[in-house]
């Protein structure tokens, strides 16, 4: 076997069909298939499913193809350690974070990150969990930004900083002007939530049980379920009165509206209301593969959060 059939079967697995694994690989789809059916039958077992248009892993072939990537990227080590004594932070990073992070954490971390590693592209994207989680293990992503807990074999996870979350209601509203709330008072009201999927509707669920039993469509004395598709738009629907919901202190002080006449903007149509101690929070971390070979990298970008983290929240050193 040799690195190229390597390269062709990873590309294929990401691809999902030899014919764009071909094109990625800049080579004609006739060679990269018998390159890989050389390498089959040296192994003396399928890697692939074939179907028409479009392949699928073996059993075994998965397993073959994670321990070829830690090949690949052995590989790439043997680069880095070669260019450790030029200039290591330089070509391209790529990392990820969850939706509720990376609009906050991104504006200030990026331009730190930059005067730390001016040579290095940073690439970045914004996703759910489960799908960051598939990515980093495929290689498409060198690094993710997730909340706590998470915990994946073959991944190493780093602490940041801890989170407080704050209820957010209509100016007006009954809790407008009190010292702090129980979280099971959410129970009570119109409550706007991420849709189903997202971590953070979960962690918000976690701080009122009661909110657990409450139906999209549900009428009665307590509250109904209304789902929202970003913090921002959670953010203007409390604003208009729809409901309250709960935010996290990142996106509290760092508001992506900057017009004028934002809704949300100086608090003109949104209070903010602590919940009694312990407050909830959540832990964000940085994660990334145990055989990632550039850690110089990982290091320039947990400096750059610490010296440009978001607002309201409490590093971890």
């Amino acid at each position: 076997m040799n690195l190229n059939q390597m390269r062709y079967v990873l590309a294929v697995a990401q691809a999902g069909n030899f014919s764009r694994a071909a094109k990625l690989c800049h080579v004609s789809q006739p060679s990269l298939s018998v390159a890989i059916k050389g390498l089959e039958e040296e192994l003396g077992l399928p890697i692939f499913e074939r179907h028409k248009n479009e392949v699928s892993v073996t059993e075994l072939g998965a397993q073959i193809i994670t321990q070829i990537q830690k090949v690949l990227e052995e590989i790439d080590q043997i680069k880095c350690i070669a260019q450790d004594g030029a200039d290591p932070l330089s070509g391209a990073l790529r990392i990820g974070a969850i939706m509720t992070i990376g609009p906050y954490l991104f504006p200030n971390m990026i331009p730190a990150f930059r005067k730390l590693a001016p040579n290095m592209k940073l690439l970045v994207e914004e996703n759910y969990t489960t799908v960051l989680t598939e990515r980093l293990k495929r290689g498409d992503v060198d690094a993710i930004i997730i909340a706590l807990p998470y915990q994946e074999h073959g991944v190493k996870i780093q602490s940041l900083y801890d989170e407080p979350f704050m209820a957010a209601v209509p100016a007006g509203h009954a809790w407008e002007h009190r010292p702090h709330i129980e979280g099971q008072d959410l129970a009570t009201d119109d409550l706007i939530l991420l849709g189903k999927g997202n971590c953070f509707r979960d962690q918000v669920l976690e701080i009122c049980p009661d909110c657990m039993k409450m139906a999209d469509t549900a009428e009665g004395a307590g509250g109904n379920i209304i789902e929202g598709s970003s913090l921002e738009t959670i953010r203007h629907m409390v604003a208009t009165a729809v409901g309250v919901s709960v935010l996290p202190a990142s996106s509290i002080h760092s508001l992506i509206c900057n017009t004028a006449d934002c809704p949300a903007k100086e608090n003109r149509y949104v209070r903010y209301v602590p919940f009694c101690e312990p407050a909830p929070k959540r832990r964000v971390a940085l994660a990334w593969r145990s055989s990632f070979p550039n850690p110089s990298a990982l290091q320039a970008l947990v400096k750059s959060i610490y010296s440009a983290p978001p607002v309201g929240v409490t590093l971890l050193r």
